[in-house]
């Protein structure tokens, strides 16, 4: 036993350093600890916002994607027939076996008493033209009593129950899982065989509306990014307080209807509106222009509505750019334009990418505005997903279009960040 100074007995078998060791691992754990609360903390706090995105946001694009190649509609009315037409091969230029004509004939017969039947016509429509006819007009005239076959009884009431394309069609709904709206969707089709087929050119129409709803959007981005550069320049380089008055004419618009915006460019544009009327007094046209109801109004309308979102997005980087760098090109004998491209457009390229982004994700959702000012060819992919949802009821088609679309903004995107490695994301 050593003894140290005030008569303090310290064990010689337990070093001081081995009390460190202990109390260091005492104290890491303590942290750890420390750490671990905190996280769950910060955790629970953030719960109710992911909570509310989930419920709201990645509920309905799951059941929306769901909705895109799932539809039970014919194995829910027709469970028997189904069944066996999953089993038949319309490959091979044949009808069905009796067996088919008998379940379907069954199953119809007893879908009668409800919706059934209307769910199974409506369903089939969706796939062929004409199936809703035939399937409302047959379960009216089908009954139990009866001589014959069911195939010659079928027949007998409608002759298009020998024709092996009907069959086809109702095979190919009888599964709960399809790729016939993705099919339709990209203007494709099953012939009589179940071979995949490209529409006919007079009713192919998606695939073009695609490409003008890229076109628009793509356009509308160029055009905001072209006339919201020089107004956020201006912005970012003069006195405070005019800037901020300024700012408040930028951030008006934000503050009106889309629609009482969209709709007075119906005033402005229309045949003996506002700027015809300019025009016609000014002598440069007799009758005045179409500028409305085409393209061209579209254009111009959601530039006018875009417009703000491209330059606040300029604005933010153009306003963290110094204006050291411009008199520094300058004292070094570049021109005003040299120095401006060489030494402050350069640093602004993130909010150009950030602004043309932006304006082209919203762009390529928008409804309201092509819809009032455009006409029957500029309408956007939008017009066509609200009017499968509203009016068609057509579902399925509605959301295979609307995952294409939000697939294809997605892929533009995920380009978008690779390309500007996230800076101008962050910026944005």
């Amino acid at each position: 036993m050593m003894m140290l100074p005030h008569d303090i007995a310290v064990p010689t078998d337990q070093p001081v350093a081995q009390l460190n060791v202990q109390d260091s691992k005492s104290l890491k754990a303590r942290l750890r600890n420390a750490e671990r609360a905190e996280r769950i903390k910060a955790m629970l706090l953030v719960a109710p916002l992911l909570v509310f995105l989930v419920v709201t946001f990645l509920v309905p694009i799951g059941s929306l994607l769901l909705k895109s190649f799932r539809d039970a509609t014919l194995s829910q009315e027709l469970p028997h027939a189904s069944v066996m037409l999953r089993e038949w091969d319309p490959g091979q230029g044949k009808l069905p076996n009796e067996q088919v004509f008998d379940a379907f004939a069954h199953d119809l017969i007893a879908a009668k008493g409800g919706e059934g039947v209307s769910r199974v016509a409506s369903r089939l429509n969706y796939d062929e033209a004409g199936m809703r006819s035939l399937i409302m007009k047959t379960a009216r005239r089908l009954s139990v009593d009866g001589t014959g076959t069911w195939h010659e009884r079928l027949s007998a009431i409608d002759e298009r129950w020998n024709d092996i394309g009907a069959w086809s069609t109702l095979k190919y709904a009888s599964s709960p899982w399809t790729l016939g709206y993705y099919l339709k969707a990209f203007d494709f089709k099953r012939d009589d065989r179940g071979a995949i087929v490209r529409e006919n050119p007079s009713e192919r129409l998606y695939v073009d509306v695609f490409v003008r709803t890229a076109w628009v959007s793509i356009a509308v981005s160029a055009l905001c990014l072209l006339f919201g550069y020089p107004v956020a320049y201006f912005l970012a380089n003069i006195p405070a307080r005019f800037s901020n008055l300024l700012m408040i004419m930028v951030l008006l618009p934000f503050w009106t209807s889309i629609l009482v915006r969209t709709t007075s460019w119906v005033v402005v544009l229309q045949q003996h509106g506002v700027l015809n009327d300019l025009l016609k007094t000014l002598g440069m046209t007799e009758h005045g222009f179409q500028l409305i109801y085409n393209r061209f109004g579209v254009l111009v309308a959601m530039t006018h509505i875009l417009l703000p979102y491209a330059i606040l997005s300029l604005y933010s980087v153009m306003k963290g750019v110094p204006s050291i760098y411009m008199k520094a090109a300058r004292s070094l004998g570049a021109g005003p334009i040299r120095s401006f491209f060489q030494a402050y457009f350069p640093q602004t390229l993130p909010g150009v990418g950030a602004a043309g982004m932006l304006t082209f994700i919203l762009a390529v959702g928008y409804y309201i505005t092509p819809a009032i000012v455009g006409g029957p060819d500029d309408q956007l992919a939008s017009y066509y997903i609200a009017n499968h949802v509203n009016n068609t009821l057509n579902w399925g088609l509605a959301c295979a279009l609307a995952s294409i679309l939000l697939a294809g903004v997605l892929a533009i995107y995920a380009i978008f960040v690779r390309m500007t490695g996230g800076a101008g994301v962050k910026l944005g």
